[in-house]
């Protein structure tokens, strides 16, 4: 019964993602478990140069009705656990997801570049490209039920 419920619940959220009804809302309520990063499985281990760089070693990312996006991972940097964490506000138009920041970037400031997003395989996976220069670029997540 639990599993039929699961389904029931990944299937609701796969065909909220995967909907490109022009009138569909542009924003769900899902998680996701990073699968890989730039095509590494996970644990994965960014090049350094001759060094070894940082590993993540899980990551998530949440989105809500209001908009709203976390995406957060686990990594070991030098020997240390830490928790990454970056919230962005999001809306879904077709397959893509566009994502900005919270508060607006100040003037004259060097933010960040902003991540891209795509829905794949009728919402089963999301690819999410941070873009250069992070260590990691393109993460990949898998739907989780809800």
């Amino acid at each position: 019964m639990l599993l039929r419920c699961r389904r029931l619940s990944l299937l609701l959220v796969l065909a909220a993602i995967a909907c490109t009804d022009p009138s569909a809302p542009g924003a769900i309520s899902a998680r996701f478990e990073l699968t890989d990063v730039d095509g590494q499985a996970l644990p994965a281990v960014a090049p350094a140069g001759g060094t070894p760089g940082p590993t993540i070693v899980s990551g998530t990312m949440s989105l809500d009705l209001a908009g709203g996006a976390i995406i957060s991972e686990d990594r070991i940097v030098s020997g240390a656990a830490q928790t990454v964490s970056s919230n962005y506000l999001y809306t879904i138009n077709g397959s893509a997801i566009e994502f900005d920041y919270p508060q607006p970037c100040p003037i004259n400031a060097l933010c960040a570049m902003l991540p891209t997003g795509e829905v794949l395989d009728n919402g089963l996976r999301v690819r999410i490209d941070f873009g250069f220069p992070r260590p990691f670029q393109v993460y990949t997540f898998r739907t989780l039920p809800q």
